[in-house]
């Protein structure tokens, strides 16, 4: 039980990097037009509703050491009944990347203990989740709605987005998310 917590409080400090680190990246890129998926922690959602998740973060060892996050994130992985699979970790120069599998959006916001929704807009609206009149006039068929600053890569090009998001200027397929606090951000593809 005191294992289950400390991971728990890790992943929780892990998600506030993120935020950070996130939100740095997100500046850096609207500021300076830079887009890398090497160096920003970006969700990528699949054609068959697969989500994929690169994690990029500082990482300092002092409580956890490679061997030891790795085992303990493989742990949390395999605690959700084949929902998340752990598909790689790698660090190099003090950077952790983290390369995760999810097989619904429920299973990365369960994960994650964040708001991430990955459906058609139809489904969306059934569960009582709202878009403007001008997402719903851009003509796409899903959505994809996040709490956090990452980047977002869709299988078709993203025709719309709301809540400090923008698509990249390079790939019409990606978005970059500044999303912070609890507010929301969405792309329509």
């Amino acid at each position: 039980m005191i294992a289950a917590r400390l991971i728990f409080v890790f992943l929780l400090l892990v998600l506030i990097a993120l935020i950070v680190i996130g939100l740095m990246k997100g500046v850096a890129a609207l500021s300076d037009n830079i887009s890398s998926d090497d160096d920003v922690t970006t969700v990528t959602v699949l054609r068959n509703g697969t989500i994929k998740e690169t994690i990029i973060e500082e990482f300092n060892p002092g409580y956890y050491d490679e061997d030891s996050l790795e085992d303990e994130i493989k742990k949390k992985a395999e605690a959700s009944d084949g929902g998340v699979e752990a598909e790689d970790f790698s660090l190099d120069d003090g950077v952790a990347t983290l390369k995760l599998k999810y097989a619904t959006d429920d299973d990365m916001a369960a994960f994650n203990d964040e708001v991430f929704y990955a459906d058609t807009i139809d489904n969306l609206l059934s569960q009582g989740v709202t878009f403007d009149s001008e997402a719903i006039k851009a003509g796409g068929t899903h959505a994809v709605i996040v709490s956090e600053a990452m980047d977002i890569r869709c299988p078709k090009k993203i025709l719309y987005t709301g809540g400090n998001v923008t698509i990249d200027d390079d790939d019409p397929k990606l978005a970059h998310c500044t999303a912070a606090d609890g507010d929301l951000g969405f792309v329509i593809y």
